[in-house]
């Protein structure tokens, strides 16, 4: 099985890193260039975070300048918060800054909303984005969920998620990711892997085709072997 971590930002040193997954490793522009050094095998998504959206015109023009670098496999997390950060009149222009880079580059899009799915919709119906979409630590409801796919999006699951909801996505818009939790990816796969009833070596195999078609250059982990005592459980 190949374990892969499409979102998170915690980032391990070189020598104590985990074989048995790869990683998308959320930074923001400025970081970049000193992470990519630390960490050669993983890949990264860069972008602002909404939260951080107000007086980012410096980071936004440096994310232009080193989004195309192929370490950078996704533009993002990027995205809309009704809770927490500036007015969505500072948010969504920067958010469509993060979409029309990320078509320009052909690279997918990593998604942040919180309570804010009609302006979501609003801003995707509007400009139309062909790049994959993915809003990552997703766990809306299955009314959402409906309309989220309807509307082509791609979702990333993480330590809490809808039971509900998660049958609904149809298996190829599926990823797993870590983000900040405590869980790690493997218990990550399992539980979701559990929900959908599904094996998760099963499971792991579908995530990783939609993996390789998402983000091809990705580079692959070490396959995981299931000893005898996780196969009895």
């Amino acid at each position: 099985m190949e374990f892969y971590d499409v979102h998170t930002h915690q980032i391990l040193l070189e020598d104590n890193d985990d074989p048995y997954h790869s990683c998308i490793f959320d930074v923001y522009p400025l970081e970049f260039e000193v992470a990519k050094d630390s960490h050669q095998r993983h890949a990264f998504s860069c972008g602002i975070h909404p939260w951080y959206s107000e007086g980012s015109e410096t980071q936004m023009t440096y994310l232009t300048e080193i989004a195309p670098n192929p370490r950078i496999v996704a533009i993002g997390e990027t995205g809309i918060d009704r809770l927490k950060g500036p007015s969505f009149d500072v948010q969504i222009p920067l958010f469509k800054k993060h979409i029309e880079l990320a078509e320009k580059l052909c690279k997918p899009l990593i998604i942040h909303c919180v309570k804010a799915w009609e302006e979501l919709i609003y801003v995707y119906r509007e400009l139309r984005p062909s790049q994959p979409s993915i809003i990552h630590g997703y766990r809306g409801r299955p009314e959402l969920t409906k309309r989220l796919i309807n509307e082509g999006f791609l979702f990333s699951i993480g330590d809490h998620l809808n039971v509900d909801s998660l049958p609904l996505i149809p298996m190829d818009r599926l990823f797993c990711e870590t983000d900040e939790g405590d869980m790690s990816i493997r218990d990550v796969y399992l539980q979701t892997s559990q929900v959908l009833n599904m094996e998760l070596d099963e499971f792991a195999e579908a995530v990783a085709a939609n993996v390789r078609r998402v983000f091809p250059d990705l580079q692959p982990p070490k396959p995981y072997f299931l000893d005898e005592e996780e196969l009895e459980e």
